[in-house]
């Protein structure tokens, strides 16, 4: 099998551009280009305009001839807005924008609660207004008196493993807080799976405009679901800005960290992936941010060292190996063959996609659509655009889709759904599959998922249906048998053969840590705790017996539902900065959860994990481990979570001096 893994990057269709969102009325009143002005107007969307109106003019008379007009997202948005309601807002905007910047306004939380519930078509509550004001990066931290943090000492130094977006969060904040810190990160550039992953077709599916820091937005995005290569290229402006770049040490593996009692210090071991030469590094504190796309999972299928053509993992692609015309196999039908089957099927002579499992499809209209120029003339120009923009994708893209996934107990066909909002979901689902196969029955039966929706990851359609019905393009549902030299031999008997397999078969997940060896008080490690794939955590982040090491994105902590993880970064570090800050604020040098913290939060999250539909009898998925245990899913909204990581609890943690 010929498997090439350290191909150069390709170079990307149009440079990206990175334009952090005008934040501040200073500077960018009055706007004097008229023409640019109205046209960026008349494209923009009207919700956002209407906020930016009511936020800088502090005018809310506008707000009730409005309201009644916009709805919901999920039914139909701001569809129904009159257009001479819309004219008469640009008009005022234009003049607003044309004019000097008035004073600015304090943001109130009542009244943007006001301008909330109209912009979104629906009630916002209370307990949502600081973290909508935090991520849309209207406001700084919400909930945390920065001012009020322990002053690090000068030798108090921090080791961060992974700079990915994580690492990039966690360093930005690090640094800002007073610490000095170094990140070892085995890629020879920042970024993680957005650096070493360039697959044909790869994008976000998220937002772009969420999927970035509340506290760096980013005006230029040029699609509405950013591309692979832009997102790589916004994590690296991210690093070199607040300085964490220049902190990374690259190529470079954390072989291991083993605690020392007497000296409350973890001995690191690094390891050059050039030379192989080892370091020591002796450090207050550790904390991971490896994230879960950074070991793409093994070929674990018979004969896969016999291939004689090109093989190649989606994470590790082959950029020198010329494709076109040759006879493809993509494996799997997850997030990734969504976005590198419908790429193959352009440029393969006959392109064989192997099914493993069915997946629930979710139509995007605006997935592979760019962002209109006049909109991003908005995003740059326009103070405050972009932040309202960031925060209606965001509550699009949050708690609003947590009903989904709860189980009703009651509900009437358990195996088909799990409750009433989850069922319409599936008819949403199932009229789209409809109507794209309505003339192939046989693929719609081979596609149709017989599981609940929200139960797997659900996939965004990239022209998969699409795909699946060109002349050139084969889905192959009896499964493998094994590979062979010239192709792959079904379990049905057949060779396919083939000149090119592309293996989209996901990465190593629960097995969090690995390879690492993480060595704690009295030299237990954390396998022996863990075993090879039931990690547990304190509130995702900190585990008894292992002081003054922290992690990102650790057991149960990632939202399933929606949002993504940049939230889930900044939660987590500002959580993780808070225990060492109550640690030093109590003249500690060691700081770890309570036993009986852990085990209480553990107890709660296993019984609210019960009524989750991850866990559904009809699936198996990565949110599970080998027992059927869900490890990485948190059943708790994200606004929960986000309160949750304002301050630790101080009686939840022992203080060591």
């Amino acid at each position: 099998m010929s498997v090439k893994v350290d191909q150069p990057r390709p170079a990307p269709a149009e440079e990206p551009v990175i334009s952090p969102t005008a934040n501040q009325l200073a500077g960018h009143l009055p706007i004097t280009d008229g023409a640019a002005l109205r046209a960026a107007l008349q494209q923009a969307d009207i919700p956002t305009l209407l906020m930016v109106y009511t936020q800088i003019s502090g005018d809310e008379t506008l707000l009730d001839p409005f309201r009644p007009h916009i709805k919901p997202f999920m039914q139909g948005g701001s569809a129904g807005i009159p257009e001479d309601l819309k004219a008469d807002m640009r008009d005022r905007l234009f003049e607003l924008l044309t004019r000097e910047a008035p004073a600015a306004i304090p943001i109130e939380s009542g009244r943007m609660r006001r301008m909330m519930d109209v912009y979104t078509g629906e009630h916002v509550a209370d307990e949502f207004v600081p973290l909508l004001l935090e991520q849309a990066g209207l406001a700084g931290v919400q909930g945390v008196d920065l001012s009020a943090r322990a002053v690090p000492p000068a030798d108090f130094r921090i080791l961060v493993i992974g700079a990915g977006m994580s690492g990039i969060a966690l360093g930005a904040k690090l640094g800002e807080a007073g610490y000095d810190y170094e990140v070892i990160e085995k890629n020879e550039e920042v970024g993680g799976t957005w650096y070493h992953t360039t697959y044909p077709g790869l994008a976000v599916d998220t937002p772009s405009h969420f999927y970035s820091f509340s506290f760096e937005l980013n005006a230029d995005w040029s699609h509405w679901f950013s591309r692979g290569y832009q997102n790589q290229a916004y994590l690296r402006h991210c690093a070199i800005k607040y300085g964490v770049r220049d902190r990374t040490t690259f190529r470079t593996e954390v072989t291991s960290a083993i605690w020392d009692e007497d000296s409350a210090m973890w001995d690191v071991t690094i390891r050059s992936l050039d030379s192989g030469k080892t370091e020591k590094r002796r450090v207050n504190a550790v904390i991971s941010a490896l994230g879960f796309s950074n070991r793409p999972q093994t070929f674990d299928i018979p004969g896969a060292a016999d291939f004689t053509g090109v093989a190649m993992h989606s994470a590790q692609w082959n950029h020198s190996a010329d494709l076109a015309g040759k006879r493809i196999g993509v494996i799997g039908t997850g997030a990734s063959s969504m976005q590198i089957s419908p790429q193959m099927a352009k440029i393969a002579s006959h392109l064989t996609v192997f099914q493993r499992s069915r997946h629930w499809i979710n139509p995007i209209a605006i997935l592979n659509s760019k962002v209109p120029d006049g909109v991003r003339w908005a995003m740059r120009h326009i103070p405050h655009y972009g932040q309202w923009w960031r925060l209606f994708t965001y509550w699009n893209a949050s708690d609003g889709l947590y009903q989904n996934v709860v189980i009703d107990p009651d509900w009437h066909m358990p195996d088909q759904s799990v409750s009433a909002p989850n069922e319409a979901m599936r008819q949403y689902l199932l009229a789209y599959l409809d109507e794209k196969l309505k003339d192939r029955p046989d693929l719609k039966e081979k596609v149709t998922p017989d599981y609940p929706p929200g139960a797997k990851r659900l996939c965004m359609d990239a022209g998969w249906f699409d795909m699946l019905l060109q002349d050139n393009v084969t889905l192959e549902t009896s499964g493998i048998e094994k590979i062979v030299e010239n192709g792959i031999l079904t379990r049905d008997g057949e060779l396919i053969e083939l000149d090119v397999i592309v293996f989209a078969t996901g990465y190593v997940l629960a097995e969090m840590l690995a390879p690492m060896h993480v060595e704690g008080r009295d030299g237990v490690t954390i396998r022996q705790l863990w075993g090879w794939d039931d990690p547990r955590a304190h509130r995702g982040s900190t585990v008894p017996g292992f002081p003054n090491f922290f992690m990102i994105s650790g057991p149960n902590s990632v939202p399933q539902h929606g949002a993504g993880i940049n939230i889930l970064s900044e939660t987590q570090t500002n959580f993780i900065i808070g225990c060492l800050d109550l640690m030093l604020s109590n003249g500690g040098k060691a700081i770890e959860p309570k036993s009986e913290a852990f085990d209480e939060w553990n107890a709660r999250l296993d019984d609210q994990l019960q009524h989750m539909i991850w866990g559904h009898h009809r699936v198996k998925s990565y949110y599970q481990n080998s027992a059927g245990r869900l490890w990485l899913s948190c059943p708790f909204r994200i606004v929960d979570a986000w309160h949750n990581s304002r301050a630790p609890v101080p009686s939840e943690f022992i203080i060591r001096a």
